[in-house]
């Protein structure tokens, strides 16, 4: 009687010893994979940019995060659509690693002349639009590195009233940053 209950308990542990040597070889190969794949860029975020407010889009075509040559300032190259259903007039535009009840719209990098029509857009691709941080100095990131903050936009619609206070929009901006 205690030859065979003694039998079970080898074959019991003698298939635990098998589970774990083939259970700690899995998870060991497992971590090894997504070492490589986060070094090969596979888990890195995608450049991704969503306003909260209807009415403007930014991500038709991607944004592009860049870090600046011999200063490693980061700045953003984006293309704006105006899905409003109506011109605005943009006042301003502001990137900054501070969280959407933070920013005010005087931080924002100051636009004139700019008038987009219901349906059209403009990329701002010339001007550099520097990253800020919650302190207003320049975010400092070299390539590579993750950037995640918020794009503001200041602007008011065409057809209201004079003297109406600025509208603010807001997206979140994420992606690698790449090197200039």
């Amino acid at each position: 009687m205690f030859g065979t209950l003694k039998g079970r308990t080898r074959k019991g542990q003698a298939a635990m010893e098998y589970l774990m040597t083939y259970g700690w070889a899995i998870l060991f190969i497992v971590i090894v994979l997504a070492i490589l794949m986060y070094y090969l860029g596979q888990l890195r975020p995608p450049e991704t940019c969503s306003f909260f407010e209807p009415g403007f889009s930014c991500d038709v075509k991607k944004p592009v995060i860049v870090s600046e040559a011999g200063t490693n300032d980061v700045y953003v190259i984006f293309r704006l659509d105006n899905q409003h259903g109506q011109a605005v007039d943009i006042k301003g535009v502001l990137c900054t690693t501070k969280s959407r009840g933070d920013i005010r719209k005087d931080e924002a990098y100051a636009v004139s002349g700019l008038r987009l029509v219901s349906g059209s857009s403009h990329e701002f691709a010339t001007d550099k639009i520097y990253c800020i941080d919650d302190k207003g100095e320049r975010v400092v990131l070299g390539s590579n590195a993750n950037f995640k903050g918020t794009l503001a936009v200041v602007y008011n619609y065409v057809d209201e009233v004079t003297g109406a206070p600025e509208r603010m929009a807001t997206a979140t901006l994420t992606g690698t940053v790449l090197e200039e």
